[in-house]
Formats: structure tokens, C-alpha cells, sequence
């Protein structure tokens, strides 16, 4: 078992606590929008929309519970992102960027639909993705890529 001297045992960088702090905060916000969901989604949603008024409820249910799954999948891999940034696994890494592409993408979409988007969180999501991209951090992970010199070399024999 690796203990902190061996060189094994790769220290956790500060930015790298941070964000892991921000996705288990994330997934406690996903976590109460999901409860918030399950316990008044469909009530609320009549109440605005006046949805019950038109007969749609079946159509109403269906949203609220594809919606519900959606923040329940995103709440348990923010919570799992989280964990596993914190004990630096490159399975951490790779779920936490997978989720700011999905971010990222979801925000350029916004921007495109509507016009605007929310500035904040795009700009933690940049960060993120510069961030766990710089060398070092991927070495700290486990990860690095292969330089082309390497792939020949190995082709070769």
C-alpha cells in the first residue's frame, strides 16, 4: 500500500480540492432539485402552465419524471465526480470533464436558442477544463498522452 512519500501516491493540488468541493456542492444543489421534483414538480408546474385546465396531466407527468431522472443522473455523477477528484482517480477526471462538456455544451446551446446564457457557471466550467488539461495535473491523475515519436516507435517493433 502506497503510503504519501512513495512516488506513487501522487499529492492532491489545492485547485484541484476546490473543484471538487464545487462538484459536491453541485451535486447538493442537483440532490434538492431532484427532491424539489419528486415532491411538488408536477402540482407547481399545473399551477403555472395551467396545465390541468388544458387535459394534458399524463403529458405534464411525464415531463417532470424525464426531468427528474435527468437531475438524478446529474446529481449522482456530480456526487461521484466529486469523491473521485478528491482521491485523485482518473475516473474523477475524466467524469468531471465529460460533465463541463455537457455544461458547456448545454450553455452554447442556451446561448443560440435564447440569447443569453448564465455567465457564472460557464466560466467555472472553462476554468475547469484549461485546468485539468494543464500537464502536471494530468500526470497527478495518471493521465498523459502519447507522443506520436512513441506510437511510431511502437509500431515499429
Amino acid at each position: 500500500m502506497p503510503h504519501a512519500g512513495s512516488p506513487t501516491h501522487a499529492r492532491r493540488p489545492a485547485a484541484v480540492t476546490i473543484l471538487a468541493a464545487l462538484q459536491l456542492l453541485s451535486a447538493a444543489a442537483f440532490a434538492l432539485l431532484f427532491v424539489g421534483l419528486l415532491a411538488v414538480g408536477p402540482a407547481a408546474l399545473e399551477d403555472l402552465t395551467g396545465a390541468a385546465a388544458a387535459g394534458v396531466d399524463d403529458a405534464i407527468d411525464l415531463e417532470i419524471g424525464v426531468v427528474a431522472v435527468l437531475v438524478g443522473g446529474l446529481c449522482v455523477a456530480t456526487l461521484a465526480s466529486g469523491i473521485l477528484l478528491l482521491r485523485m482517480r482518473q475516473l474523477g477526471w475524466t467524469i468531471t470533464m465529460l460533465l463541463a462538456g455537457l455544461g458547456l455544451a448545454s450553455s452554447l446551446y442556451l446561448w443560440w436558442a435564447q440569447g443569453s446564457t448564465l455567465t457564472i457557471p460557464v466560466m467555472v466550467q472553462v476554468v475547469t477544463v484549461f485546468y485539468l488539461n494543464q500537464r502536471q495535473v494530468r500526470v497527478a491523475f495518471g493521465i498523459s498522452r502519447r507522443r506520436a515519436s512513441d506510437t511510431f516507435d511502437l509500431a515499429r517493433g
